[in-house]
């Protein structure tokens, strides 16, 4: 069973409380089981939950009776193009403030710009004015920012200083896991948050029944099922060490379920870890890390 060390430090995602989220885009949860998750979520201190104002399902009380119990991390995405401070100010504030009244709580934990690109555009700067004034004001306890491209999230951590960074990890996507990255964000004192562990859920497909895309990382996903066999480990356990395992003192990993069962598997994991071998398993190719560039033909 994994410690209260490590359940602490676990963010449930609510993307997936959606239909169309990840590769399984026609299963959904429904409203009685979000329900148990969040009560044994409580029981389990996982105490963390991930949103956005993009997410249909971001009124998070009508799971919950109490949201007192969770720190949340709220993700903000806007069309920026032509806007002016004012009118970007009002419209988070609006959605920030909504948020807050619809699930009764005083303040998030996190505001968080949901793209990179939004601290890369003529309004970087409004932008990031906006959401200091929000922690300034209570209204969040950190600032963050959310992103896929490790050049383009470096570059602004140059110019601006975020409290929390997310950014993918998992068995195939190690972009993150170089020292002098990890030692740049260290001196910035900057919390991770990792995300896409499970890649919006491939790991758990079999090889074989895999969308036609991914056969051209075939034997990428033979090498990394024969090796489970050859320890007896199960990929949860495997996704789960090898996000544990990242040498970071400040950080917190995102998990996505597709049911209360998913979340029992995952708090009764017994973290095991192949540091040699997972290396191997490790790809540069953005048509695989990248889940928004996958060409999946819908059926």
């Amino acid at each position: 069973m994994l410690s209260l060390y490590h359940r602490k430090r676990l963010i449930l995602g609510t993307a997936s409380f959606e239909k169309n989220y990840g590769i399984n885009k026609d299963k959904n949860l429904k409203k009685e089981e979000i329900i148990k998750i969040f009560k044994l979520c409580k029981k389990n201190n996982i105490r963390f939950l991930d949103s956005a104002n993009q997410y249909k399902e971001n009124n998070l009380r009508k799971f919950s009776n109490s949201l007192k119990d969770f720190k949340i991390i709220y993700k903000v995405n806007l069309n920026l193009k032509k806007k002016t401070y004012k009118q970007i100010k009002n419209k988070i504030f609006f959605l920030l403030k909504s948020f807050l009244r619809k699930n009764k709580i005083k303040k998030v934990y996190c505001i968080m710009i949901h793209s990179e690109d939004s601290m890369l555009s003529n309004n970087s700067y409004n932008l990031y004015k906006i959401i200091s004034l929000i922690k300034k004001e209570g209204l969040a306890e950190k600032i963050g920012i959310s992103g896929y491209n490790l050049e383009k999230i470096l570059k602004i951590f140059e110019k601006f200083r975020f409290d929390i960074l997310q950014f993918p990890y998992n068995l195939f996507d190690q972009r993150l896991n170089r020292t002098n990255v990890l030692n740049f964000f260290k001196k910035k004192k900057t919390e991770i948050h990792i995300r896409s562990i499970f890649l919006q859920g491939i790991f758990f497909i079999n090889a074989k029944k895999l969308p036609s895309y991914f056969n051209k990382w075939k034997k990428l996903f033979q090498k990394l099922n024969k090796n489970l066999i050859n320890n007896k480990l199960s990929i949860l356990n495997l996704c789960l060490s090898h996000a544990f395992n990242l040498n970071y003192g400040k950080k917190k990993i995102i998990f996505g379920i597709q049911s209360i069962d998913n979340l029992n598997e995952i708090k009764n994991v017994k973290l095991n870890y192949n540091k040699k071998f997972i290396k191997k398993l490790k790809s540069n190719d953005k048509k695989l890390i990248l889940p928004y560039l996958w060409n999946i033909k819908k059926k």
